[in-house]
């Protein structure tokens, strides 16, 4: 007799002691085997997904958490600029299998990826080959920034950089926007006259200054035009004491 069975023909209401004892413990036997049901094989699998859960939550940390980004940076047309990210080393670990992956997150193109400890660029942009570098010697102590060279119009938009390592992987998105390089100032231009007339007595020099001479070349003319004045005036006072006499 199944226990559905066993239970209905039990349930009469003419029964005597004996057959009432009987189905008292026979009730007792059903609650048992549904605990034992619940218990066994049912209940080790429920604990053994909750136990899955609390492990996964555990071990997975949000983007917030484990990476770092500035929400934008400016970067000058023309110059070299970093895009900062940061990740907390101490908590996820860092060894030869971690990697670090920089992408446009627009289109999830990648613009920088390291991995295996060297640089992997196979897949990379073409518009950033030889552009790009991580710095290497600093990835294990959690700086995962990225290093653009000659930044074009082109580079603004969002990048995502990502850090799997090996206990914890994240992720974080930074703006860039182009800004564009500073006209340089032309210098001043300065007039410089042509020449410069000297007069004394019945002698007219005409000095024509030299652009761009060294120091001693202006010193020398000064001289001449000293030595000039001096025959001048020699001349001049020996013409008057010729009229004189």
């Amino acid at each position: 007799m199944d226990s559905a069975g066993e239970e209905a023909s039990l349930n009469s209401p003419e029964l005597p002691w004996n057959q009432l004892y009987l189905k008292r413990r026979t009730e007792s036997r059903i609650q048992l085997r549904r605990r034992v049901c619940f218990t066994g094989p049912a209940a080790a699998a429920v604990t053994g997904v909750l136990a899955i859960l609390i492990l996964a939550a555990g071990s997975v940390s949000s983007d917030s958490e484990f990476v770092k980004v500035q929400s934008s940076v400016n970067c000058t047309e023309g110059q070299d600029c970093i895009l900062s990210c940061s990740f907390d080393y101490t908590a996820g670990g860092w060894d030869e299998k971690s990697g670090v992956t920089w992408r446009q997150a627009e289109m999830d193109h990648i613009v920088h990826s390291y991995y295996n400890n060297r640089d992997q660029l196979a897949h990379q942009l073409p518009q950033y080959v030889n552009r790009t570098s991580l710095f290497d010697s600093e990835l294990q102590r959690g700086n995962a920034s990225l290093l653009l060279r000659r930044v074009m119009e082109g580079d603004a938009g969002e990048y995502k950089c990502s850090v799997n390592a090996p206990r914890l992987y994240g992720s974080g998105l930074t703006e860039v926007v182009v800004v564009p390089a500073q006209p340089t100032t032309a210098p001043a231009h300065v007039t410089v006259p042509s020449s410069v007339t000297v007069r004394s007595g019945l002698t007219e020099v005409v000095v024509v200054p030299a652009q761009r001479h060294a120091w001693w070349v202006s010193g020398a003319v000064l001289l001449c035009v000293i030595a000039g004045l001096g025959v001048s005036l020699w001349l001049y006072k020996n013409t008057q004491s010729c009229y004189q006499a």
